[in-house]
């Protein structure tokens, strides 16, 4: 690997974010349709041309034909924008801002300008219930605001109003509590490095969180495994599901990732949540490892409503934090000589090439990120590069778990960090006829779970410790 392309691979695990600039956004309704009943109060349609409508009430039916919106007996230049005194209507359901209507096909998307407080106003509903505590709902007004100004996450728009972009129901979702905890926290997003950081959340973690990297594969510095502080009263803290091994293998080959006739599953790997990273599927056409993500969206993420589970039992899961010495972010300590090739045939998995191999232990913890970082383009210190790692890695396994020794010092090469893991589930498969799956939580497990957030907030919290805890090292700054 040269070294452009291991600096392209470790730019993509940082950049996710852009600046969080513009107050309007735009988000898409309808796409690629015929035909749509639009209007409102007051209403004016002005389209390419410039050619425009006098003030009207009421609705009307606009239609696509041969590249142009038609209106009665009246033909439109696309793209027409909408304007109206009291809010667009579309198909029954009211927005604030305007409507544009543009051409995709043979059809017509429908597309609503919209000032990003006044969306937040119709999207924290599907996310969390008006009767929240309000810190717990301004917590979920900032994150919904960062997630929305990050970057564009639909084609040429900003969103889609389905939920995986964010649900959008116009005003009928507004609510005096959510209207207050938008306006309470106005114009406030998390940044990291200056842009609008990545905030993902969910409905329930089980009792923890765990990393962006364990899940979709990027490792983002402040979305690590976090322990929630309280139980939650989630009613998804605990779940059972029961599958035929025929349905789950029926699942598996319609998502493309199937083994033919399913025979045996089994946990591959878990994250340091307890989660399964990897599990390992055995079939008719052989045996196949698939991210446990794509599992459970595979078999349908309202069945499987976590990675955090377990086959046939249901073992304590308890949760810790400790802290650690590492070696500070900017520094690479370089040993003297090479590690042995015993050494190197010790590692299983582990690429060929050294940068190859600086990139898997960097995925491994055993660099960090920013340490990978400091190393690209130093080619001819590859080798000294990856027998420190070889070393800090032969430390890992012979260190004992409970070390009796004192810590070290802090000094301008250490630094000392909180570490959360969870105790060992279950690492047994199944191969029975009926596969039973006993789990917790609900959701990716990535960024925020917003029962924990009622839970907290019923605690005393206040949404700003909320998003310090879950995302710490990111800002809360006003836009």
């Amino acid at each position: 690997m040269k070294k452009h392309i291991l600096a392209a691979a470790v730019i993509s695990v940082f950049i996710w974010s852009l600046p969080a600039s513009a107050r309007e956004i735009t988000v898409l309704l309808k796409q690629r349709v015929t035909q749509a009943s639009i209007g409102g109060q007051s209403v004016v349609l002005t389209d390419a041309r410039g050619m425009y409508t006098k003030p009207f009430n009421g609705t009307f039916k606009a239609s696509y034909s041969n590249g142009a919106m038609k209106a009665g007996k009246v033909t439109y230049k696309l793209p027409v924008t909408m304007k109206s005194a009291s809010g667009v209507i579309v198909d029954g359901v009211k927005y604030k801002g305007s409507l544009v209507i543009e051409k995709n096909s043979n059809g017509l998307n429908l597309v609503n300008k919209v000032d990003v407080e006044e969306y937040l106003k119709g999207v924290l509903k599907s996310e969390m219930s008006p009767t929240w505590p309000k810190e717990a709902l301004k917590a979920q007004a900032v994150l919904a605001r960062t997630y929305t100004l990050a970057g564009k996450r639909h084609g040429n728009y900003d969103l889609c109003d389905e939920t995986h972009c964010q649900v959008y129901r116009g005003t009928a979702d507004e609510s005096p509590n959510i209207t207050q905890a938008v306006n309470e926290t106005k114009g406030q997003i998390l940044t990291y490095g200056g842009a609008a950081a990545q905030t993902f959340f969910f409905s329930d973690s089980g009792g923890m969180t765990t990393s962006s990297e364990a899940v979709w594969g990027g490792a983002i510095p402040y979305l690590k495994p976090k322990a929630d502080p309280v139980p939650s009263g989630s009613p998804n803290k605990t779940w059972k599901t029961q599958l035929t091994m025929a349905q789950v293998g029926s699942k598996l080959n319609a998502a493309g990732v199937g083994v033919g006739t399913l025979k045996s599953l089994r946990p591959y790997k878990r994250d340091k949540s307890g989660r399964i990273e990897q599990i390992e599927l055995k079939g008719s056409a052989g045996t196949k490892i698939i991210s446990g993500d794509k599992f459970r969206n595979a078999v349908g993420a309202s069945v499987v409503k976590s990675t955090l589970f377990e086959f046939n039992r249901q073992s304590a899961y308890k949760v810790s934090t400790e802290s650690v010495v590492k070696p500070a972010a900017n520094v690479v300590q370089i040993p003297k000589q090479n590690a042995s090739p015993a050494q190197n045939t010790q590692i299983a998995g582990m690429p060929e090439s050294d940068a190859d191999k600086l990139y898997w232990m960097a995925k491994n913890n055993v660099f960090t990120m920013r340490e990978l970082l400091s190393m690209i383009g130093n080619d001819t210190k590859y080798p000294e590069y990856v027998a420190e790692g070889l070393a800090r890695m032969a430390k890992m396994k012979t260190q004992p778990a409970k070390a009796s020794s004192p810590k070290p010092a802090k000094t301008a090469a250490t630094v000392t960090v909180t570490e959360t893991s969870a105790s060992a589930l279950s690492m047994d498969g199944t191969s029975a006829k009926t596969v039973v799956m006993y789990g917790r939580g609900y959701g990716h497990g990535v960024g925020f779970p917003q029962w924990t957030a009622k839970a907290l907030a019923e605690a005393g919290w206040d949404y700003k410790r909320m998003l310090e805890y879950y995302f710490a090292g990111t800002k809360l700054e006003t836009r």
